[in-house]
């Protein structure tokens, strides 16, 4: 029998030192050093020429895929099978690290630093499960081909170009979510919402950055001496546990309520400032777009919109992401996330319906769900590798709301590297992944890799 946990431990050094390597590169998209061969900035190609020199150095063919994307191939069989991961990593703002984030630090057993678990040591512990096979000459019908992008985080049209001009291996994973498998990803739907509103009462109105952030605060300006709304605002506030402010505003009243952030894949585990807070200027204005947010879309789920639906995935949900209402310019953004049962352009087509006949535009962009038969081999050989090296017998292969690099392929699924009730912070301050956690990935990957492609 195999002892892959034991392989994995003699690695363990050299799998930190290259960990180490790939995360002291900031590679954040970088507008101003786009250039030939580096289409997503300069620190984006160094990151992708580090990732090659390791293939290089242990002995593998590599290839450039003109600074989009790379592989490493593992094998020279002609059918192969894919990890996909992502060498790209989010901004940091330094001063809420408690270390370098370009610096990778161990303590209290972690590794800390940016790309430690989004996605650098996963991608890194898919690769060295990968080169454990090949180390032992263990016998494979197919090569492991591991590929790596640089724009995932804006979109993954690193990987996009990258299978213009590559083939798509048989079957893969991505490991850039959690454990246990993940065979299903919503379908992500976009709603852009514009048009001119009559101000009646509301000066403006504005709330969000980011269409995939639920808005933990919103400002209004409406007519009016701020006395008369002083009282019901603050029996608002209190009715719905929530904090905010009311004050003068030249001849007018300025509001702000104070709600709480979340991902736009799990909405429900926020407040929507914006929402609620027309909800309150519903009652004592009388705006058409207030009116609107108030009626139709106050939920979590899309029953306002009459889009809601439970699947095999779970719940649609919606996030109204960004609100700006300014000198009579209404803009609304909403990001829902869909359940694969879901005729997604006949959603839209409704819903747009819906918009027009209140004298609203809307403009929509709908990225497909992916869903693979959690019966099937690749699903089952992935949890039951997972369940024989964790221990975790309770888990069971899920959907997720959140988009992965497993969209960019056929046959192909999110699997690790996260551990259920471990917090890595990915895209927060002094993101993490525990060492044992790592390794025990890297174990994982190996046995389950293995069992799909042994002879």
């Amino acid at each position: 029998m195999i002892n892959f946990k034991e392989e994995v431990e003699k690695r363990k050094e050299q799998l930190i030192q290259d960990i180490e390597t790939l995360c002291a590169i900031p590679s954040v998209y970088n507008e101003k050093t786009i250039g030939e061969n580096q289409p997503y900035g300069s620190e984006c190609r160094q990151a992708l020429d580090a990732m090659l020199a390791i293939g290089k150095r242990d002995g593998f063919v590599v290839h450039d895929e003109n600074g989009y994307a790379g592989h490493i191939d593992i094998g020279d069989q002609e059918e192969s099978f894919g990890i996909l991961g992502h060498l790209d990593v989010v901004p940091v703002d330094s001063r809420g690290w408690d270390s370098d984030p370009f610096k990778v630090v161990q303590a209290n057993g972690k590794l800390y630093g940016r790309g430690v678990a989004d996605d650098k040591g996963p991608l890194l512990a898919g690769y060295y499960a990968a080169k454990i096979i090949h180390d032992l000459d263990l016998p494979v019908k197919k090569k492991i081909r591991v590929i790596f992008g640089c724009d995932e985080e804006r979109g993954s049209s690193c990987v996009e170009h990258y299978f213009t001009k590559n083939p798509y291996p048989s079957m893969g994973f991505t490991p850039d979510a959690e454990f246990p498998v993940v065979y299903g990803e919503k379908g992500i739907v976009r709603f852009h919402i514009t048009g001119n509103v009559k101000k009646d009462g509301l000066i403006a109105m504005v709330a969000g950055d980011r269409v995939n952030i639920v808005p933990g605060e919103c400002e209004a300006i409406i007519e009016g001496n701020h006395k008369q709304y002083e009282e019901s605002f603050k029996q608002f506030l209190s009715d719905h546990h929530v904090t905010g402010i009311i004050e003068e505003e030249g001849n007018c009243t300025k509001l702000v309520l104070k709600g709480k952030s979340a991902h736009a894949s799990l909405p429900e585990e926020g407040i929507n400032a914006v929402s609620l807070l027309a909800t309150y200027l519903d009652t004592v204005i009388n705006n058409k777009l207030v009116h609107f947010i108030a009626t139709y879309l106050n939920d979590y789920y899309g029953k306002g919109l009459q889009i809601n639906h439970e699947g095999l995935m779970g719940k649609l949900t919606m996030n109204l992401g960004v609100v700006k209402y300014v000198k009579e310019d209404a803009d609304i953004e909403l990001d829902l996330r869909c359940p694969h049962e879901i005729d997604l352009k006949e959603m839209c087509d409704g819903v747009k319906e819906l918009c027009q006949s209140l004298g609203l535009n809307l403009e929509s962009d709908i990225h497909e769900p992916l869903y693979i038969d959690p019966n099937s081999e690749l699903v089952q050989k992935l949890h039951k590798a997972y369940v024989e090296v964790s221990g975790d017998t309770e888990s069971q292969p899920q959907a997720i709301g959140g988009g992965t690099y497993a969209k960019s392929m056929p046959n192909c699924v999110a699997f690790g590297c996260e551990f259920k009730d471990e917090d890595n912070a990915i895209h927060g301050n002094n993101e993490n992944i525990k060492i044992d956690s790592l390794l025990k990935s890297t174990e994982i990957f190996a046995k389950a890799i293995y069992d799909l492609i042994k002879e």
